[in-house]
């Protein structure tokens, strides 16, 4: 019996040697595989933080896209409204070849850009640019609205189209009605009954009534004081408020009011003063 025990007993011991080395060797894997199970853990978390970056700079790029198209969407109304400036003096004053010497420099947009800071630097160029040209186009436009105002306003012309005969002057004169001398304030052309009244400059009309000594009246203002004045009409053409153009016929020639006979009595008035109305007629 004792010798039987003695003979099984070391086969007995090799099941536990081995669990002892597999163990073993467990252990001794375990650190590796704690160190890939981290490797992975990291190239997840990174890949996770590539996409979340990647993510980002698409927001990015989109709201650069975004604000870029604005910004030409800008810039095309901005060169629109310049265009059409230019065409606008081009057409009126005939400026083919003299607008101002100051253009857009096309070169700005057509190199290449090394991102988003360059093309918005580019952009904010063209549109300062844009912005000084259309200022310099308002600018000439305002000075030759002025010149050309000036020029339809300034009295300058005849009231009576085709001429008439002085019957009285500007100054003192016998009052054909008193025999008395009293001072005449304006021109009187004789004419015709209803021969055509003309408007000696452009203005707007400021009073269009029956007056008890002048009849039937017209007066236009044409700006900074000067007034021009027509009177003993036979009838008005034009409305209070309506504008006139110079040469325009506004009323016709009569004998309304203190007259003695068919006539226009024409005055030319700065702030309320009469002047002689001879200076202002064309030569």
């Amino acid at each position: 019996m004792t010798h039987t025990a003695s003979a099984t007993a070391p086969r007995a011991g090799l099941p536990l040697l081995s669990q002892r080395l597999l163990l073993g060797l467990c252990l001794l894997q375990l650190p590796l595989m704690l160190y890939l199970y981290s490797q992975w853990q990291g190239a997840q978390h990174q890949q996770w933080l590539l996409g979340q970056q990647l993510e980002q700079k698409k927001r990015n790029q989109q709201r650069e896209l975004s604000r870029i198209g604005q910004r030409l969407g800008q810039l095309q109304a901005e060169l629109s409204q310049v265009s059409l400036m230019g065409q606008r003096l081009v057409k009126d004053y005939d400026l083919v070849d003299e607008l101002p010497l100051q253009r857009l420099d096309v070169n700005l947009l057509q190199r290449p850009f090394t991102g988003f800071s360059d093309l918005h630097q580019a952009l904010t160029q063209v549109s300062q640019q844009t912005q000084e040209y259309g200022i310099t186009l308002a600018a000439l436009e305002s000075l030759l609205l002025n010149l050309h105002i000036n020029e339809i306003t300034q009295i300058q012309g005849h009231p009576v189209p085709g001429y008439s005969r002085v019957s009285s002057g500007f100054g003192q004169r016998r009052d054909p009605f008193s025999g008395q001398a009293r001072w005449h304030r304006g021109l009187d052309f004789s004419g015709k009954q209803g021969q055509p009244i003309a408007a000696t400059a452009a203005g707007v009309v400021s009073l269009s009534e029956r007056h008890p000594a002048f009849g039937n009246m017209v007066e236009i203002s044409h700006g900074q004081g000067w007034v021009t004045r027509y009177a003993h009409l036979d009838s008005q053409l034009v409305q209070v408020g309506e504008r006139v153009d110079k040469g325009q016929e506004i009323a016709r020639m009569g004998r309304t009011g203190r007259a003695t006979g068919v006539h226009l009595h024409y005055e030319v008035l700065k702030g309320n003063r009469q002047l002689d109305p001879a200076r202002f007629l064309p030569n």
